[in-house]
Parts: C-alpha cells; structure tokens; sequence
C-alpha cells in the first residue's frame, strides 16, 4: 500500500519520479519548460511547511501563484512539441501562453466567490487545494509503477474513442504531463457558474415568502453569438478523425512510422454530441469549465478544426486537435453521467477517478457526512494500473454517536460513491472489452470506549466478469445494536436499484 498525502505526493515528485524526468529530458536536443520541470518541482516542494505533511491553508497565495505557473508550463510544452510550429527547429523561439493573464484574472474572481460561498475567511478556499491535490495524486497514479511488470501507467494512456495507435503512441511524455495538468487543474473552472444558477433558484423560492412573483433574473441560458459559439465547441468535442487514404501513401511510409502523408477527416458522433449538449443545458460545472478555457486561451481558439465534413487534416493537424479534444473531452466528461467509460487508460477515466479519490484534507466533507472533522480521511492506493484499481480510506468517524446518523452516513457513501461508481462505469455498448476491476474497501473508526475495537468496515467492488457488490461488515460496530442497524440498512437499499449487491453482516 502506498499512503498518500500531501508532502508524500510531493516528496515523490521531487525524488522518485525526477529521475524518470530527467531521463525523459535527456532524449530531446533542446531544453523546454513543461509541468514538473526542476523549476516547478522546486516550488512545489516549497508548498509544505516543515513537520506538516499537507499543504496549510496560510499557504494558499503561494498555491495560486504555483497554479498559474503550472498551467504556463503546460501550454508552452505543448506549443513545443506541435511540428507545425516553429520551436522544435529553432532554439532562438520560445513558445509563450498567450491568454494565461484572462484565466489567471478569471481564477482571481472564482477564488472570491468561493469565499461568498463558504462564509468562511479568506484562507478557505477549498477549490485550488482540491485541484492541485487532484493533479498531485495523478501523476502520482501515471509514474508510479505498480503493475508487475513494472510498467508505467502514462505509457498506456490511449486516445478516448480512437482506434488508430498512432495517435496515443505518438504524444511524447511531457505532451501527457502537460494534458493532465490542464485536465486536474483546470476541472471545476465552471463550478462558481453551476452554483450561481443554484444560489439564484434558492432565492427566488425564498423571495416567494415575500413576494408572491419575485422579478429575479435567473435564466442563465445562451443565445445568439454565445450559443453558436458554445455548439461549435462541443461539436469540437464530439469529433473523431477518419483515415482518409491519400494517393502518397506508400508502404515505405508505414514502415518508416511517417505519417505526414496521411490524411484524416473530422466526423461528429452524434451520441457525445447530444450528451454534452445536454450537459450544457443543465449547466453542468465539467463542460463549462471547457468551454471557459476553450475561449480564453489562444492555444485553444487556434486549433485546426473545420465543420465542413470534405475538410481534409494533415497527419500533425489531427494529433493537434486530439490533445486539445481529450483536455476538453475530460473535463466535460466528469460531471456528464450520461456518458460511460469503457478503458482505465483515457484521461477522461484519470480525472473522474482522481476526482473521486481525493477527499483528504477537504472541507466539503463536513457536508457529505455528518460529524466528520477535517483531515478525518486517510488514502492508501495498492493499485493502479488498466486492469486493476485498488484502494483503502481510513476514516475517523468518532465524533458521530447518533445511531441514525450512523446509517445516513453509510446511506451516502452507498449512493455518493457506489452508485456514481457504478453509473460512470455502466454497461453498454461494447462495454464487453472492459476489462478492469475497481476495489476500494473503508474502514471506519467510531467512538471508542475501553479496549474493545469499534469500527465499520465497508467493501465495494465493480468487476469486468465477475458479480459486483457492497459489502457492510458491522462485526465490530459494538457501539450500536448491529441487529437494529441491520434492519434499518436493509430498509434504506429496498429501493435500491442494486440493492441485490448489498451484503450486510452483523455477527461473526
């Protein structure tokens, strides 16, 4: 098992993972900046305070200014790496981010209305403390080899939907460190427009009780320039790339892996169409979030992409656009339930779990589970490769005696956690090729009293062959009457969906 927290994410990043960087450097003529160069990795080491092992909230001017600079490196490590422009050839150009000042005024303006938001001082800002720790914990999962035949995971990173290798074979190291970290950090961009649109719903049915038909404007819908430009993106995600067969094309092409001969066409599917539509339309945080960096970065606006279907893409055209179109497809795929994952090994697949597993240190814990403290989340990952994820919480759940709060608490996590689990990785078509296995166990510590142990323990699993279940251990729950709290469990999944993969045992 590996524990993961704060300065042990860090201290990886800084020691294990350098080396393998620098061996990654050393294969290009010409120094770049990218996402977890020797400058990055030394601000991010100064983040941690000495003795702490997270990232204080007094820290959080310096977690800003390290977001920023991270986002930076990304874009021009990108710029650098794209053969139609000029880097790669001249060492006297250097690639620069342009629009980097918008989003970094944009993230100025979304870090004071979380302050609105929470009530709370400046210091709580939960929103760039999550992202970063998300970011952390992915390149954590992508470099760290924990398959038996010690492969990396980012080696196997595939293209979302596309079956042609020669794309997900052909975007170097550094391109996949510099896509996941505009995918981790740029996520939730969107979350202070989703919840605008909830606050303004909230008020007007609070104004009722003084206004019989309160004036309130709360359609936050788009028109006109705004929604031609909203579609445009979103068809831009939609989009995968045919091969079109070219008269140039010999077999000496193949052979030598050249492909800048080759010629693909831009084709929408229309099922990802109509679900990030209609993501849109429920102003979903995930595609506004890629649709806000869509429009404020250059490195976004110039992508190669044509609506007309005769529109013929070159070889590096069509790479080009699937590294902008997997940034966008993840980001607006981890609030689009709507949409399923088949593979491990996509970037929409990374964020949705990385999203999920990064509870540690968060404060919206104290709203998704009544009586937890901060820092009662522990995380401990045994696995992480594209047939297998493996993990462990520790939660302290002593501050919680109430015996309904006890079973409201097991209640969320079943359908917070199980559910979505089970909704994102779903049956459908050609869900036959999945092939992985998700496994993730609790245990959760309650009020002790004298030496006798207390605790509860939970296991859940979604297998590629095998039945999936929900496992409630309530041996060692000796606070409350397991036979009740059975009873009562057994009452709260009648209506379940999946209350068949519910085992609850109480008695050794």
């Amino acid at each position: 098992m590996f524990n993961i927290n704060d300065k042990n994410l860090i201290d990886d990043i800084n020691n294990e993972f350098s080396k393998l960087i620098e061996k990654e450097e050393q294969e290009f003529e010409y120094k770049f900046e990218h996402p977890l160069d020797e400058e990055a990795r030394g601000e991010l080491k100064e983040i941690i305070i000495d003795g702490k092992n997270s990232i204080e909230y007094s820290q959080v001017v310096q977690l800003d200014k390290l977001w920023i600079m991270l986002i930076n490196k990304a874009i021009k490590c990108l710029r650098f790496f794209d053969e139609r422009e000029p880097f790669l050839n001249n060492n006297n150009k250097t690639p620069v981010a342009y629009g980097i000042d918008k989003l970094e005024a944009y993230h100025n303006r979304y870090s004071s209305f979380e302050s609105l938001l929470y009530g709370a001082s400046s210091y709580y800002r939960d929103h760039v403390f999550h992202a970063m720790r998300t970011w952390m914990l992915g390149v954590f999962c992508l470099l760290k080899p924990m398959s038996p035949d010690k492969k990396i995971f980012i080696n196997q990173i595939t293209i979302d939907g596309c079956t042609d290798d020669i794309f997900s074979s052909n975007i170097n190291f550094f391109e996949k460190i510099s896509m996941w970290t505009f995918i981790a950090l740029c996520h939730d961009l969107g979350y202070p427009l989703e919840k605008s649109q909830q606050i303004l719903d909230k008020t007007q049915k609070m104004m009722k009780e003084f206004i019989p038909n309160p004036n309130i404007w709360n359609n936050f819908g788009f028109s006109g320039i705004q929604d031609n430009i909203n579609e445009y993106i979103i068809k831009f995600m939609s989009t995968k790339m045919v091969h079109q067969k070219s008269e140039e094309e010999t077999e000496e092409n193949n052979k030598t892996n050249k492909y800048n001969t080759y010629l693909y066409l831009g084709r929408v599917q229309p099922k990802y169409y109509l679900k990030y539509t209609k993501s849109l339309e429920h102003f979903d945080h995930g595609i506004i979030s890629s649709v806000i960096i869509y429009k404020m970065l250059l490195y976004f606006l110039e992508s190669d992409f044509n609506l007309n279907d005769d529109y013929e893409y070159k070889y590096e055209d069509a790479r080009q656009f699937y590294i902008r179109r997997e940034i966008l497809r993840a980001m607006a795929s981890h609030t689009c339930t709507d949409i399923y994952n088949i593979y491990l090994t996509t970037f929409s697949s990374v964020l949705f779990l990385c999203d999920e597993l990064q509870e540690w240190g968060r404060k919206s814990w104290n709203e998704l589970y009544s009586g937890l403290q901060p820092h009662a989340v522990d995380l401990s990952i045994d696995k992480f490769t594209p047939q297998e994820i493996s993990v462990k919480e520790n939660i302290n759940m002593e501050q919680v005696e109430e015996e309904q709060i006890f079973c409201d608490n097991i209640k969320r996590i079943f359908e917070r956690q199980y559910e979505n689990y089970k909704v994102i990785f779903r049956d459908g078509q050609y869900t036959q090729a999945r092939e992985f296995n998700f496994i993730k166990k609790m245990e959760i510590k309650l009020k002790q009293s004298g030496t006798q142990e207390n605790n509860l323990v939970i296991d859940y699993a979604l297998k590629a062959q095998d039945q999936n279940y929900f496992k409630i251990d309530l041996t060692n729950s000796c606070q409350y009457n397991t036979t009740e709290i059975k009873e009562k469990l057994e009452k709260m999944f009648k209506k379940s969906e999946y209350k068949n993969e519910v085992q609850i045992v109480s008695q050794k």
